[in-house]
């Protein structure tokens, strides 16, 4: 079948302090390339992240505490359960600012041809 495939996370790769990052495999099969990572993170109460950009296109899902994502053109208040839509080149990171742990769960992918 090749519209449809098994898939398996990779090795836990620690970015940084409070970030994992997993790539996502093919089953079976080392031909098959896939531009997806899966990472989580978590800020403590008042921290900040370290101002980064990548190629990657990203989708955060905010799984606990709130704060603001800062990028070049502002901030955007987040909290838990929303959704974040990062474009790919840009520089952004996270501020904390409540009295409890902010985390995520990401999805970043690469643009294929």
């Amino acid at each position: 079948m090749k519209n449809a495939q098994l898939m398996t996370l990779g090795d836990v790769t620690v970015y940084s302090p409070g970030v994992l990052v997993q790539d996502v495999k093919g089953i079976n099969d080392p031909e098959i390339t896939i531009p997806v990572e899966f990472i989580e993170f978590r800020l403590d109460p008042l921290a900040v992240s370290t101002p980064h950009s990548h190629p990657s296109t990203e989708i955060w899902r905010i799984t606990s505490g709130r704060g603001q994502v800062v990028t070049d053109d502002g901030e955007l208040a987040v909290e838990a359960g929303d959704l974040v839509f990062l474009r790919p080149n840009q520089t952004h990171h996270l501020r904390n600012s409540g009295s409890e742990v902010l985390s995520a769960f990401s999805i970043s992918w690469k643009q294929t041809q």
